[in-house]
């Protein structure tokens, strides 16, 4: 049971597409690309939540995967694609790659020691999980800053801001509303 456990948390790290499309096409033809997966993703989610025989099939296909209020809810995989879509819409380059995957590493990272190691809570976060998104984050900051032009010290201010909103009880979505946060602190601090 616990490795199917870690095995659905690890299927988090599908949106890792989005910072490999930003690193390896042109910055246009990715945001182009990505908006169209990302309006499919939006069409069918609101399919699944509105035409009850797609509705059915979904839920007994992928229920499994989804969290309670994504049953009645956009998926949270809808709401990451929205979040790297508007950060690719404002930010360049190497803000998009590195804001969408500190949230992508990091929320994988988070999910899996946060919902599996009891611990003290940090608002309504595991202080476990909060740890593990950083700690994800410091080593994708070493990788990044090999691959990109920031320096070190934005792509570590970086891995903090994600990993502190994400820790935030926000009124949004936090796949949606952290990598745009993210976007706008390194932005400020560059």
């Amino acid at each position: 049971m616990l490795k199917a456990e870690i095995f659905r948390k690890l299927l988090n790290l599908w949106a890792i597409f989005i910072p490999v499309l930003y690193y390896l096409l042109p910055e246009a033809s990715a945001r182009s690309l990505l908006f169209t997966i990302t309006m499919i993703i939006v069409a069918i989610d609101f399919t699944r939540l509105h035409v009850n025989g797609v509705k059915e099939g979904f839920i007994l296909f992928f229920g499994s995967f989804l969290r309670r209020r994504e049953l009645t809810n956009l998926s949270g995989a809808t709401f990451l694609l929205l979040g790297c879509l508007i950060t690719a819409l404002i930010f360049p380059r190497p803000i998009v790659i590195s804001a969408c995957t500190f949230t992508i590493v990091g929320d994988t990272f988070a999910a899996m020691f946060g919902q599996n190691i009891k611990g003290p809570k940090l608002f309504k976060k595991t202080l476990v999980g909060s740890l593990a998104y950083f700690g994800s984050n410091v080593v994708v900051v070493f990788i990044l800053h090999s691959l990109l032009t920031l320096p070190f010290w934005v792509l570590f201010a970086g891995a903090l801001i994600s990993t502190f909103f994400e820790a935030l009880p926000l009124p949004w979505d936090d796949n949606f509303s952290v990598p745009i946060i993210t976007g706008i602190g390194m932005s400020l601090i560059i």
